[in-house]
């Protein structure tokens, strides 16, 4: 029990430097009722509207466009080749992580099952089960409703909004993550061990008996906990750009979950690629369609200007004209 304070802690540090950060820069915050605005830092603001009830729902169809969009960008194409690269790099090597991390989870006494208490598996009995519920969307759950709480008392939209956004990204990546696990159908790890199938098996388009009755057999990758991680980990950094705390704490936890999955044999590595990358684009769609950017910058030192010129040349048989125009 005392060993999942970890996410009771976390939850806790976040609302108390909310509260914190509240009374030390309520003057930065500009508001009304229909609109509160949060300065980032000298040249950046964020801009939130009234938040809605329903909007967790009703702006997933625009998500999805937006994630459509977000896709195709050069960026993030090249991110998604290395996603899908590293994927096929590592299956060669899946069994030997697994056994090597296993290895070393018994070194530091580390235990490769889960143990609960109660019928709800949710409160674990030891640290791999704490690290391994960093993933759970009940836990995502749990720290947006610390968000949310914080935001109704202080009437903190920033905070309403973050919470409604990851319920939203919640949503999303399910629908996700569970077409391609459907689609693909890998065993898991302590199932293909069971079976003897090194690597783990692959059963693609299993029926959906089979996937209800027998689903460690079929939805391996991607990696449902660590996709889940990263669109909660992305729409809270993303909102909250200016406290640099939460970047080194997510991914020191990211880190975590995907040694723990591995050493307890419920992920293979070549699942993690493709999640992160899902989670990422999932969490940056919903963010990029809440929260309206506005730049801060006035003439001045804060401001570098690119002048850019225009040569033109005009001629006739006395004379010879040479121009250049100047635009800022």
């Amino acid at each position: 029990m005392k060993k999942y304070f970890l996410l009771l802690f976390f939850v806790s540090i976040f609302t108390n430097a909310q509260q914190i950060d509240s009374l030390k820069t309520k003057n930065s915050i500009i508001e009304n009722k229909d609109l509160q605005s949060y300065k980032i830092n000298t040249d950046l603001s964020f801009e939130y509207k009234k938040p809605r009830f329903w909007e967790f729902i009703n702006r997933l169809p625009k998500d999805f466009g937006t994630m459509g969009s977000l896709v195709i960008q050069k960026n993030n194409l090249i991110f998604g080749g290395i996603a899908v690269v590293s994927t096929v790099a590592l299956l060669p090597v899946d069994q030997k992580i697994i056994d090597n991390s296993r290895q070393l989870g018994e070194q530091i006494g580390i235990e490769d099952g889960h143990d609960y208490f109660g019928p709800l598996k949710f409160i674990p009995r030891k640290i791999n089960g704490g690290i391994y519920n960093l993933g759970n969307g009940f836990t995502s759950i749990l720290l947006a409703g610390g968000i949310l709480t914080f935001g109704l008392i202080e009437k903190d939209y920033r905070a309403i909004h973050t919470a409604s956004e990851i319920g939203e990204g919640l949503i999303a990546s399910g629908v996700f993550v569970q077409t391609i696990k459907r689609i693909t159908g890998r065993e898991s790890p302590f199932i293909a061990e069971e079976y003897g199938h090194k690597g783990g098996d692959w059963n693609p388009f299993p029926s959906f008996n089979a996937y209800a009755t027998a689903t460690p057999a079929y939805d391996a990758v991607p990696s449902g906990h660590l996709s889940t991680f990263m669109t909660t980990f992305v729409i809270i950094s993303e909102n909250y750009k200016e406290k640099k705390w939460i970047k080194p704490v997510g991914y020191s936890m990211m880190g975590l979950l995907c040694f723990e999955m591995l050493q307890s044999k419920v992920h293979w590595a070549s699942d993690y690629p493709i999640a992160i990358f899902m989670g990422y684009i999932v969490g940056k769609s919903i963010v990029k369609n809440r929260i309206v950017e506005k730049t801060n910058k006035t003439i001045g030192e804060h401001q570098n200007f690119k002048p850019k010129f225009n040569y033109s040349f005009n001629s006739d048989q006395n004379y010879t004209l040479a121009g250049m125009i100047i635009t800022f």
